[in-house]
């Protein structure tokens, strides 16, 4: 069973048809399809995804989208948030993207570090993450 944590700029990419991203986000979803892989996303990044469809009226879109491909919503708990603080203390991230970090550590803690996917397209994200978990093995 695998868990892949998404990064608010996939699931922009895979909404929204002109951004540079969807055909790559579109990819990045399918694979998170596959059978026994569970799909999060914290609550700070569900924010950030509501934004634009918000200011236009969809934010149906985003909840439907949601609720078809099985994405569980993390809640900030006090732990998340203090993770996310420390990501961000020691990263160059903003705190949504350390947010994303934090949530593929707290997986991995439930399901290991091998189990576990972050789906973004920032680079330094993806560093992050990948710097976390040499420090944290």
């Amino acid at each position: 069973m695998g868990v892949v944590v998404f990064d608010s700029d996939v699931l922009i990419g895979f909404l929204n048809r002109d951004d540079a991203h969807h055909e790559n986000a579109v990819e990045q979803v399918r694979a998170s399809l596959a059978p026994g892989t569970s799909r999060l996303l914290t609550a700070v990044n569900y924010a950030e995804i509501l934004i634009g469809p918000l200011r236009v009226g969809a934010e149906g879109h985003v909840k439907r989208m949601l609720e078809q491909l099985d994405v569980e919503i993390m809640a900030v708990d006090t732990r998340l948030a203090e993770r996310a603080a420390a990501v961000r203390a020691r990263t160059v991230l903003k705190l949504p993207d350390a947010f994303a970090v934090a949530a593929v550590a707290r997986a991995a803690a439930r399901h290991g570090w091998s189990e576990v996917s972050l789906a973004s397209f920032d680079g330094a994200v993806l560093k992050a993450d990948a710097q976390l978990r040499a420090a944290d093995p």
